[in-house]
């Protein structure tokens, strides 16, 4: 190796109150009980085409097709033929009934709970139907009303989950007219992340379990993750720390390896209190906490195992502090071990081979990381210019083909390195390859002259 000097979703939803809409359309009047938004009575007729209705679940707004007349529509029932079909938005989806995991959203029976761990049917540019050539499927029926769940992706950026009953009319014997659609009601869950019951229109929201297995769940990378702050509860935050997290949510997150994870809000700026604890139970070990890391916000350092769980605990400073939902928890894994004990080369020339090495290592193609590759054995070196100026490193000449990155930090393990140049193929090769195989960089990354 040588070195030598040379519109948001939000606007889409409540604009939608003020658009002036055909005579088909109906502003539904909402009730609210507890954290369930319930719609009333609408007992509004779906029309039986192709276009069918247009439902905006937060505004209320409906209306008969085209999709135009409804802006930031949520659900879309419709189809010509003998039962009903779906068309989804991006995040949109309507749940299959318990056990089932594949085919058309199913009849709910009441208090069938629609929630996160459900399977859905998410099709976004296919249309998916509810009848077959002998009868409904999903159990499906005529004459009755149907309930179906739904998850919709709200004016907040997040996944609320709800219902809706139609009555669906007689079968009509035709292959090309259906039935009689009618939404007779529907209610939401306006807590994000949290299930509903099919049917259910109030009542008190839910006690917050931290260890319900449709809480979010938070990876490696930054995390956006609702925070429910109306039925959480605070934690008592014993040993170095002293303090209580008021509103407490706990995010499970499995450790993809072992290493130093740091995890922190400080991108949110919020006022936040975290600990990480062993387990989501009551009793469970705090192993590490943190009030004000980043200003207000927190940030600690997690030695994890791999494959083990853990659980991210978030709550504010005080009992009536509100934090932003939802908040931003960046988790940042340990820098690659070959990267963080690469040897360092010297300017000139530097012998280079990559025996030793077994790892591969993506990195990103482009300035913007939008396209990647991986380096197979990836051999790892650092270079510190001791003067400002152009230099260009090359391992021309080498034995085999080659691929070639540069970055100015080492990448989290099982991260994507954030190249600032890469390239393949510039420079021939001594043996192992027939042309141009061997990679170089210069000070416009585009090779070797």
């Amino acid at each position: 190796m040588g070195a030598t000097a040379s519109g948001s979703r939000l606007s889409k939803h409540f604009l939608a109150a003020a658009v002036a809409t055909s005579s088909a359309s109906l502003l539904a009047a909402h009730s609210a009980s507890a954290d369930i938004i319930y719609s009333g009575v609408i007992n509004f007729a779906c029309a039986v085409d192709i276009d069918g209705a247009y439902i905006n679940v937060e505004t209320g707004l409906l209306s008969n097709g085209p999709g135009t007349g409804v802006p930031g529509w949520d659900v879309n029932p419709y189809s010509t033929s003998g039962g009903m079909n779906f068309f989804n938005p991006t995040g949109g989806g309507q749940m299959r009934r318990p056990g089932v995991t594949a085919g058309t959203a199913g009849n709910l029976a009441l208090n069938t709970a629609v929630v996160s761990t459900g399977s859905y049917n998410t099709s976004t540019g296919n249309v998916y139907g509810t009848t077959a050539a002998t009868g409904l499927l999903g159990g499906w029926t005529y004459s009755s009303e149907n309930i179906i769940g739904f998850k919709f992706v709200a004016a907040d950026g997040l996944t609320h989950y709800g219902w809706m009953r139609f009555a669906m009319g007689a079968a009509t014997g035709s292959a090309t007219v259906g039935p009689t659609r009618t939404l007779v009601d529907y209610a939401w869950e306006n807590i994000a992340g949290l299930p509903i019951n099919a049917g259910s229109q109030g009542g008190p929201p839910p006690t917050y379990d931290p260890c319900a297995p449709f809480n979010p769940v938070a990876s490696t990378g930054t995390n956006n993750l609702p925070l429910n702050q109306t039925t959480s509860t605070d934690l008592p935050v014993a040993g170095g720390c002293g303090f209580v997290a008021y509103h407490a949510n706990y995010f499970k997150f499995v450790a993809p390896f072992t290493g130093a994870f740091t995890i922190d809000t400080c991108a949110s700026g919020a006022d936040t209190r975290m600990a990480i604890l062993n387990g989501c139970a009551a009793g469970s070990t705090v192993i590490t906490c943190n009030d004000n890391s980043c200003g207000t916000s927190s940030s600690v350092v997690l030695n994890a195992t791999a494959a083990q769980t853990y659980y991210i605990v978030i709550g504010g400073s005080s009992a009536g502090a509100v934090l932003p939902s939802p908040i931003t928890v960046a988790v940042t894994p340990p820098p690659s071990p070959d990267c963080a004990a690469a040897p360092a080369v010297a300017f000139g020339s530097n012998p280079f081979d990559n025996v030793a090495f077994t790892g591969n290592q993506t990195v990103g193609t482009n300035a913007t990381g939008t396209t990647t590759t991986i380096i197979y054995n990836a051999a790892w070196s650092k270079f510190t210019p001791a003067v400002t100026g152009a230099y260009t490193f090359s391992v021309c000449g080498s034995v085999n083909d080659t691929k070639m990155a540069l970055s100015q930090v080492c990448p989290g393990a099982g991260s994507t390195l954030a190249s600032i140049a890469y390239n393949d193929d510039n420079c021939a090769c001594s043996s192992g390859c027939a042309g141009a195989y061997s990679s170089g960089l210069n000070l416009t990354n585009s090779g070797l002259p």
